[in-house]
């Protein structure tokens, strides 16, 4: 294998299972927790008490977890008001491949829930009971089931040629309550964290090359020696490399750094002697 073409997919390598990052984000995915972002009882004001606020306020902390686990959102006067979000995380993971522009190559994960997991048929008939779509905690498990058992965009990321040609995505990260961390341990969601940007919406989002499809929805890849003959303009964490062109890059370069101090040399001697 040439030395400037470095080893990919299916070729001879030490793992090929995406590796694990800084973040603690790997194999397995993101450490997100639904049971630990599931808001308690005190954080929605319910209280032990005999008074008729009490008494309301266990009332809407019943219909609020209800809703939690089956919309996601309200579905009654009940909680209206009340903070509710489907639960889950959306996050890019690194696959451990090249794109042909240098960049590293990762895959988008959608961890909260899209509500379409019973089919279009239950949707429309939810929305004309005038209910909200499915994407509470129970739905979120059927979804979560459903893509397990479709190892296909994983096996993809795996075992394609190794030779990926990427498009650079920017897609939406972290929760639905714009939180990329653990605001009790500090622990990341996401993959390079410091490259998410908060959004007008007050989301989080990211922009990582993935890989670039056709028209149909297949997978792009490339031959070993059209990948190697692409252009490696990016950095490895998707940056642009600087180019050292025109007036710039001369001046960089040592043999014209060299010069240059020659002839200042040569201009502070004739000043010199004038003086005198």
């Amino acid at each position: 294998m040439s030395a400037n073409v470095p080893q990919q997919g299916n070729e001879s390598r030490s793992s090929i299972l995406p590796s694990t990052a800084p973040s603690g984000i790997g194999f397995l995915g993101s450490p997100y927790s639904p049971a630990d972002a599931l808001q308690t009882p005190a954080q929605i004001g319910v209280r032990v008490g005999d008074s008729m606020s009490d008494v309301v306020n266990a009332v809407k902390g019943v219909a609020f977890y209800t809703d939690m686990i089956g919309f996601g959102e309200s579905s009654t006067p009940l909680t209206s008001g009340m903070p509710l979000a489907p639960l889950g995380v959306n996050y890019f993971l690194k696959t451990g491949q090249k794109c042909s522009n240098g960049a590293d190559m990762y895959t988008y994960f959608e961890g909260i829930p899209r509500g379409d997991v019973l089919g279009t048929r239950v949707q429309g008939a939810m929305k004309e009971m005038g209910l909200p779509q499915l994407r509470g905690l129970a739905p979120g498990m059927m979804e979560d089931a459903k893509s397990a058992l479709n190892p296909g965009p994983m096996l993809n990321a795996l075992f394609g040629s190794g030779y990926p040609q990427c498009r650079l995505e920017k897609r939406q990260v972290g929760d639905l309550y714009g939180k990329v961390r653990d605001p009790t341990t500090g622990e990341a969601w996401i993959d390079d964290i410091d490259s998410a940007r908060q959004g007008p919406d007050g989301l989080m989002y990211q922009e990582k090359w993935v890989q670039d499809r056709d028209s149909a929805g297949n997978p792009i890849s490339l031959s070993r020696e059209q990948w190697a003959k692409t252009p490696k303009t990016y950095n490895a964490d998707g940056t642009p490399r600087l180019k050292k062109e025109g007036f710039v890059g001369t001046m960089t370069h040592p043999a014209t750094l060299g010069v240059v101090a020659v002839l200042g040399l040569i201009a502070y001697g004739v000043l010199a002697t004038r003086r005198r």
